[in-house]
């Protein structure tokens, strides 16, 4: 095909996209079918094929149709969007996958975007995205209802700079994130209640609780050297509670019984054998400003523990620090859970 022939053969092709063009803006009973067109129209379509050509015509249908897709892939060179017109009722969202000829308005009441691959659903789905299936066997991959996955499996982002959540907003089931902590409404209707929102987490809280069968993580009696032995008033210790050890001789029995990342422990701390009066801080690793007490001795030779929450430094250690003139005591901590 010489460059003469090509010419002739793209006008051709002109010619029949303005004719096609021309018919699809009539009102037609019926839609124009391209491949009838096509025939009619001639042999110059296969010639087209042959060349390498193609119609350029973008997908498009009348308000109400559907758009139907091929099996081959598409290019496009810009956003293709899918709205609503201004009479849109609310009651079915706007792009709809399924392979359930039930599917219906009520699978997905106000939805932008369904993906749904069975119909028993309840109504009322005052969503942006829905993905629901249903299976008897809840170990079969069809068991998914929906799935984010990737390197990022789900990220929630607030970039409405609208602060903290208040009384004023929300509805039951919503989430906000905002200056990295991430909150839940609890309660929250259209009667003008005020709303109940609860933080799940964020860089103040201490995650979650995990109780693990109580292991000893510490005994100065059976410690040497500055980390071992009562701890005096005016001599702080920094101790480690992450590797749990066995309560006969101290050696350790379980490494990392308290994870990396945990930020508090829930533990018994004993003193035993106090000197005069006085008492025990604890604080994280490497706070000794005292401004609480764990436990109070009134006398010399006595035993008193208490259950207690304690903050972990970023290595997972402990302070313990005893005040009171000459006061000292042994320290045993036995750990109960830890928040990670």
């Amino acid at each position: 095909m010489d460059h003469a022939e090509l010419q002739s053969m793209k006008a051709e092709l002109r010619r029949m996209q303005d004719k096609i063009d021309e018919l699809e803006q009539e009102n037609h009973a019926a839609p124009v079918s391209r491949r009838n067109m096509l025939r009619g129209l001639g042999a110059a379509a296969a010639g087209a094929a042959v060349g390498g050509l193609a119609f350029a015509h973008p997908a498009a249908a009348a308000n109400g149709d559907p758009i139907l897709a091929g099996d081959t892939s598409n290019v496009a060179t810009g956003s293709t969007y899918l709205t609503a017109d201004t009479g849109f009722s609310g009651s079915n969202g706007v792009f709809h996958v399924t392979n359930d000829s039930s599917h219906n308005n009520s699978n997905a009441s106000t939805s932008m975007l369904s993906v749904w691959a069975d119909a028993d659903a309840a109504v009322d789905r005052y969503i942006g995205l829905y993905a629901g299936a249903t299976t008897t066997s809840p170990t079969t991959i069809s068991s998914i209802g929906a799935k984010l996955d990737g390197p990022t499996p789900l990220k929630l982002m607030d970039n409405t700079n609208s602060g903290a959540p208040t009384t004023t907003f929300g509805h039951v089931g919503e989430f906000k994130v905002h200056d990295g902590d991430l909150y839940y409404c609890v309660f929250g209707d259209l009667s003008g209640s005020p709303r109940v929102w609860r933080k799940l987490a964020g860089t103040a809280t201490a995650g979650s609780y995990h109780p693990v069968t109580p292991h000893r993580v510490y005994n100065s009696r059976q410690v040497a050297g500055p980390t071992g032995g009562p701890v005096h008033t005016g001599t702080p210790r920094d101790i480690s509670v992450a590797n749990a050890i066995r309560v006969s001789n101290g050696a350790v029995d379980v490494a990392d019984f308290v994870p990396v990342g945990a930020t508090a422990v829930h533990c018994v701390v004993q003193a035993l054998g106090t000197v005069k009066l006085g008492y025990l801080t604890v604080n994280p690793g490497g706070n000794h400003v005292i401004t609480s007490s764990a436990i109070n001795w009134t006398t010399g030779g006595q035993t008193i523990d208490n259950a207690i929450t304690l903050t972990l430094n970023s290595t997972r250690q402990l302070a313990l620090i005893v005040g009171g003139p000459g006061a000292s005591a042994d320290v045993v901590i036995d750990v109960l859970g830890y928040y990670l």
